[in-house]
């Protein structure tokens, strides 16, 4: 048995430190403490997962996936949240299932396609993997949550290609969602489909071209119409992403003002505890998913670069894992996981800097939130034990 990956453990208990400092320059000692009392249970989670035999993971994945299951829908009707029921109120404490949906879904995913033999782009094949992810999809919206849902389409694509399915084949599969996504602005819509046209008619015959771009025009069409049924604060952040400015005092203050903090900073930042924009309480939800906007402002371009680093490190390590494990369900693990951290940091990171929307996606191990430190943490115990142990 090798020894655990310092170059995971280190980076780690890094970061969380950095979000410790952040946490208590944004949100005070109230939440810190509240942070603090999250961590031995996430230290728990972490050596739980690397302390489990493996085969339990992998027998156990039904079982963790149906759990899962019925706290979303549970949560749908008992749930708290401001404008959504996205938690479980236990005491002080607050759970967010959604957080380990994700888990959940990498572990029943990896052991289904672990037993597909012959990774064929075929409706029977990827019939089963569809269904496990769009299930919690389909629930984590109605809550509602668009961002959770979204990382299960990207754990299924990510998990998808490792597994042996062609690109073009999953891109057909995820052709409606881009489509729709990508029809709100003509912008993104028309190149969308000149890309997918040129690459069918390249790779495919005419027939399956116009059918491909006949069902990504239907979806495509749907989003002017979906857009009228969005919730108010959800059609806030499309119109705040597309034009900040246009409501400076409004719809575009987040947007605006994160980018002002990390402009701030230049490259050394203004110091630990001295961040104007975050201090005086000009961002808002500095502490959860604005916390990236405080790492700029006090330590720079610089500070940022390091953090960003450090990320990149771990999910570097998480694919080596996943390279080099030993049988299929744990390398499709060790990539669902590197999906679900490379999604929640590209998110929360582009979407301060104005290349995406914004959304609620918290930064690992930096941002508040008891549930998302324990999940992380878990997700780390996990790649370690496939990575160190035999299998």
């Amino acid at each position: 048995m090798k020894r655990p990956d310092l170059k995971i453990i280190v980076p780690t208990l890094l970061l969380t430190a950095l979000g410790m400092l952040i946490i208590y320059s944004t949100g005070g000692r109230h939440y810190l403490i509240r942070q603090l009392l999250f961590l031995p249970v996430a230290l728990a989670g972490m050596f739980a997962a690397y302390a489990i035999p493996q085969r339990v993971f992998h027998d156990m994945a039904g079982l963790l996936y149906g759990v899962i299951l019925l706290l979303l829908v549970l949560v749908l009707f008992f749930g708290k949240g401001i404008g959504s029921k996205r938690w479980f109120m236990l005491g002080p404490v607050a759970f967010q299932p959604s957080e380990f949906a994700k888990l959940a879904t990498v572990l029943l995913l990896a052991r289904s396609l672990a037993s597909c033999r012959n990774p064929l782009f075929t409706w029977k094949t990827l019939f089963v993997p569809s269904i496990i992810c769009l299930v919690p999809a389909i629930l984590v919206i109605t809550e509602p949550d668009l961002s959770a849902a979204l990382v299960l389409a990207v754990i299924l694509a990510s998990m998808l290609y490792w597994a042996g399915f062609r690109p073009l084949h999953i891109l057909l599969l995820f052709t409606p969602l881009i489509s729709f996504a990508a029809g709100f602005s003509l912008y993104t819509w028309i190149p969308f489909f000149v890309f997918l046209g040129i690459i069918m008619l390249i790779r495919t015959n005419l027939f399956r071209t116009l059918l491909a771009l006949l069902v990504g025009s239907l979806f495509g069409l749907l989003s002017p119409i979906s857009f009228s049924l969005l919730k108010v604060y959800q059609r806030a952040r499309i119109k705040n992403f597309l034009a900040p400015w246009l409501d400076p005092h409004g719809v575009g203050w987040n947007a605006i003002q994160s980018r002002i903090a990390i402009g701030s900073g230049r490259l050394t930042g203004k110091g630990f505890l001295s961040g104007t924009q975050t201090r005086l309480g000009f961002l808002p939800n500095r502490h959860t998913d604005f916390a990236f906007s405080c790492v700029g402002e006090e330590f720079g371009f610089i500070g940022s670069i390091l953090l960003v680093g450090l990320f990149a490190l771990i999910i570097h390590r998480f694919l080596i894992a996943a390279r080099f494990s030993r049988d299929s369900f744990s390398s499709l693990v060790g990539i669902g996981c590197a999906a679900i951290l490379s999604y929640q940091v590209f998110i929360n990171i582009g979407m301060l800097l104005g290349l995406i929307p914004i959304t609620g996606v918290p930064l690992p191990f930096i941002s508040y939130g008891g549930s998302s430190l324990v999940l992380n943490y878990i997700i780390v115990g996990l790649i370690l034990n496939f990575a160190t142990k035999p299998q």
